[in-house]
C-alpha cells in the first residue's frame, strides 16, 4: 500500500514512522520542522522549571528513541521537510495536496504536525489517520498526555489511532494503547514508553486489518469534550503535575485499569 506520513520533527515522530513502515514500506514522508509549543522559547526564559522539564524529556526522547536520527537519515530521498515558521496553513496544505497528486497514496498518516485540511482529498481515494497522542473522547487537542496528570488521572496517558476528520480529534477510532505505570516513572518516561507501546502493537494490526477491508470504519465516538488548546498551558503547571504524579504514585488510582478502544 502506498502511503504518506505527514508528522513533526521529534525523535518520537520519527521513530513512529520507523516503525509503521516496516509494514508500509512503500512510502514518501513530509516531516513539519516546528517547535513544542508556540511560545515555547519566551517560556524557556521564563521558568526555571519548565525548561527542566523540557531538557529532561529531550534526553528520554533520546534514550527511548535512539533509532530515530539514523532512520532519518537513511531516508532522506523520501522526505520533505516544511517549516511551520515560514509557511501559513494554506500553503502547508496546498504542499500535501501536490504530493498526494504526484505519489498518489493509497493511505495517510499524520502524527505531531499542524492541521490537516481533508476537504482537500475530497474524490481522491485515500484513507486518513491520524496518531494522537492521548486518549479520546476525553483528551482532544494538545498536550494530551500532560493534562491527564493536572486532574489526577495518571493512568489515562497513552495514543491513539483514529480517522483524521474535518474537526479536529473527532474521527472514529480505530485502535488505542496506554503503558503501566511503575514507582520509577516520571511524567516524562511515561510519555515516551506510551509510544512504544502504541508501535509495538498498531502498525501490525491496522496494516492487516487494511489489507482485509481498506474501507474498515472505526468505532464511533461522543465527540462533545473539551479540546484543550496551546493557551490553556502556562509554565506553573509543571511543577502542579509533577505534585500531582507524586499523590498519583502514592495512591491507590495507580491499580485503576482503564477501558481502551479498538476495533477488535
Amino acid at each position: 500500500m502506498k502511503t504518506i506520513f505527514v508528522t513533526g520533527n521529534h525523535p518520537r515522530h520519527i521513530y513512529v514512522v520507523k516503525k509503521f513502515s516496516k509494514y508500509f514500506k512503500n512510502f514518501t514522508w513530509i516531516i513539519e520542522k516546528r517547535e513544542i509549543n508556540i511560545n515555547h522559547k519566551e517560556l524557556l526564559k521564563q521558568s526555571n522549571f519548565y525548561r527542566e522539564h523540557i531538557n529532561n524529556f529531550k534526553k528520554n526522547e533520546k534514550y527511548f528513541f535512539n533509532e530515530a536520527e539514523q532512520f532519518e537519515r537513511d531516508n532522506q530521498n523520501k522526505i520533505t521537510y516544511i517549516s511551520r515558521d515560514k509557511i501559513n496553513s494554506k500553503i502547508f496544505n496546498e504542499k500535501i495536496l501536490r504530493k498526494i497528486n504526484n505519489y498518489n497514496p493509497k493511505i495517510l498518516f499524520s502524527y505531531g504536525c499542524q492541521k490537516i485540511n481533508v476537504n482537500n482529498f475530497k474524490g481522491k481515494k485515500i484513507k486518513c489517520f491520524n496518531i494522537h497522542g492521548g486518549l479520546l473522547p476525553k483528551y482532544k487537542g494538545v498536550n494530551t498526555n500532560f493534562w491527564p496528570h493536572i486532574n489526577g488521572e495518571s493512568n489515562m496517558i497513552g495514543l491513539t489511532l483514529h480517522k483524521l476528520d474535518y474537526e479536529i480529534d473527532s474521527g472514529n477510532i480505530f485502535f488505542q494503547t496506554s503503558v503501566k505505570i511503575n514507582e520509577k516513572d516520571t511524567i516524562n518516561t511515561l510519555s515516551c514508553k506510551a509510544v512504544v507501546n502504541f508501535c509495538e502493537t498498531v502498525p501490525n494490526k491496522i496494516f492487516y486489518e487494511l489489507k482485509k477491508n481498506i474501507e474498515i470504519k472505526g468505532i464511533k465516538f461522543n465527540s462533545k469534550r473539551k479540546t484543550y488548546k496551546k493557551i490553556d498551558f502556562k509554565p506553573s503547571l509543571v511543577k502542579k503535575a509533577y505534585k500531582k504524579f507524586e499523590i498519583f504514585l502514592n495512591s491507590k488510582k495507580i491499580q485503576n485499569k482503564i477501558k481502551l478502544i479498538n476495533i477488535i
